[in-house]
């Protein structure tokens, strides 16, 4: 193997990169076996693992990853993966003043591509992506596309870079901001747009930068976040290496089998499945009950190598819980009042109800109504017969069936959801004239099998409609209907869930107690 090395300048002092350390990071991952490529090559390609590696990032080391890297190792263009399905219509993918862009060939076969970023280093961020006019560009055909960063909470340092193809041409929130001078017209068709013809690009090609360890740029400052993104954010967790963060998502194949969420079985120790396991079972952590000795950092992975942060200068994350659980002691005492608080949805609510509150101690803070879709018609009914008549609070989580499979290859429309879900908070508010109704951000779902053979629409870029909605809806309805963004939390954990459908605890448990606290009247905690 050649051995080319690359020398570069950092305040006066050289160093060397070796290509090795590369090759090394790339063919340390796993290959599904041959003949499983040569029988069915339209499920599942020969591409690398996805899972963490144990190599570290082939950067120069630093004291510790919240060091501050120098201005001069910014690494200004990123280099492109070019086995991406959409390698070919992209010119230049470059870090621009905390945003990373992506210029489009002026003959682009995908001229306004829906793409997912995501920053894994000393924090974890997502990145929120708008059309920008290019400088160089005199006939306006050029898209570029930027996924900003600078609302995120993160500190300075190396940051691994990943961004994904979503859908060839984007029909969601960011189509409709990028073109917010359309006509009443235009907007409807927005709302209207009948997605069943949508299917996400290939899963296997999906990733627009490099799949080795060099697409990373340096943050030269802290940023202190804005908005909701200043109440917390997950970071990595200390004495850590630094390590790259792929998408995982779930091959068609592998979804067949029972320990990777399916029904069937395929022999373990097999090339398929290991091939199966390197590509699912990215995040890892010891079994529960079991602590971590020093030197066990390799027993951690993926999204279990971060923690989450609160920005509360005042309170730890113990002392909520505690003031909460007070609080309700209180009340079952008699000694004092606090609202009562009703879940409506389906087993995104349950699972609030049945796992994330009696993890926190909070058994009985929330009452669940179970209501799969949105019935207008049948809300009223459904809390009546669920005996919780006198609820203060209601917040409905109800955003996973109108785009899944269930609809029988008919996902809503943004227009026929938020019609719908309009209707049903107008009854609930009719019902109670005292209650207040919240709308969370809808969790985000991973590429599961379902999504990637096209029979199901629970994609981020849906589902981030689907919340764009909710906001609206709040806007309409005045003070008692509140939307309450949680992205903070989920979003940069989209990809985690273990069944490819539900949070994981240590996401959804952060997202329960804060929602718990903002219905409850303790907000003055976070920093703003």
């Amino acid at each position: 193997m050649m051995n080319t090395v690359f020398q570069k300048c950092l305040g006066g002092i050289f160093f060397t990169i070796s290509v090795t350390v590369w090759s090394q990071f790339r063919n340390d991952r796993i290959q599904p076996p041959q003949s499983y490529v040569q029988q069915d090559h339209q499920q599942v390609a020969a591409l690398p693992s996805i899972s963490s590696s144990n190599h570290s990032w082939p950067i120069p080391q630093q004291t510790n990853h919240h060091d501050h890297p120098s201005d001069s190792m910014l690494l200004h263009e990123l280099p492109i993966n070019e086995n991406s399905t959409i390698a070919s219509d992209i010119d230049k993918i470059w870090h621009d003043q905390q945003a990373i862009c992506v210029r489009l060939k002026e003959n682009a076969r995908c001229k306004h591509p829906a793409l997912l970023g995501r920053l894994s280093g000393p924090a974890l961020a997502i990145l929120e992506w708008s059309e920008r006019p290019s400088d160089d560009d005199t006939t306006g055909t050029t898209t570029v596309l930027c996924g900003d960063y600078s609302n995120q909470w993160l500190d300075a340092g190396y940051y691994f870079v990943e961004i994904i193809v979503l859908y060839c041409e984007d029909f969601g929130v960011t189509s409709l901001l990028n073109h917010h001078d359309r006509g009443v017209q235009d907007q409807n068709a927005w709302l209207e747009a009948d997605h069943t013809s949508k299917c996400v690009e290939d899963a296997r090609y999906n990733r627009i930068t490099s799949k080795e360890g060099r697409t990373i740029i340096s943050i030269p400052s802290s940023i202190e976040g804005k908005g909701s993104y200043r109440r917390g954010r997950w970071v990595r967790k200390p004495h850590l290496p630094l390590r790259a963060l792929f998408t995982r998502y779930q091959p068609i194949k592998c979804a067949m089998d029972k320990d990777f969420v399916g029904n069937s079985h395929i022999q373990k120790g097999t090339p398929m499945h290991k091939y199966c396991k390197s590509i699912v079972a990215r995040d890892k952590k010891p079994q529960k009950g079991k602590r971590l000795k020093k030197g066990e950092n390799d027993k951690l992975a993926g999204l279990h190598e971060y923690d989450f942060q609160w920005n509360m200068p005042l309170l730890s994350e113990k002392q909520l819980v505690q003031k909460l659980r007070q609080r309700q002691r209180d009340a079952n005492d008699d000694k004092a009042t606090i609202p009562k608080i009703c879940a409506i949805g389906d087993s995104h609510s349950r699972t609030m109800v049945e796992r994330s509150l009696p993890a926190l101690n909070l058994t009985g803070l929330f009452e669940f109504v179970q209501s799969n879709w949105i019935r207008p018609d049948a809300i009223v009914e459904r809390i009546r017969r669920s005996n919780n008549t006198n609820c203060d609070h209601f917040f409905v989580q109800v955003g996973q069936w109108p785009a899944s499979f269930r609809t029988g290859g008919h996902p809503f429309s943004f227009g026929t959801y938020y019609t719908r879900l309009k209707a049903q908070v107008e009854n609930i508010l009719a019902y109670n004239p005292n209650a207040k109704v919240y709308l969370p951000t809808i969790d985000q779902n991973p590429l599961m099998a379902k999504i990637n053979n096209c029979s199901d629409w629970r994609t981020p870029t849906m589902l981030d409609g689907y919340s764009h909605m909710n906001k609206m809806i709040a806007n309409e309805l005045g003070s008692r209907v509140e939307y309450l963004d949680t992205n903070f939390i989920i979003y940069t954990h989209w990809d985690g869930h273990p069944d490819w459908q539900h949070l994981l605890e240590e996401v959804r448990y952060r997202k329960t107690l804060y929602m718990a606290a903002i219905m409850l009247g303790e907000t003055e905690w976070w920093s703003q």
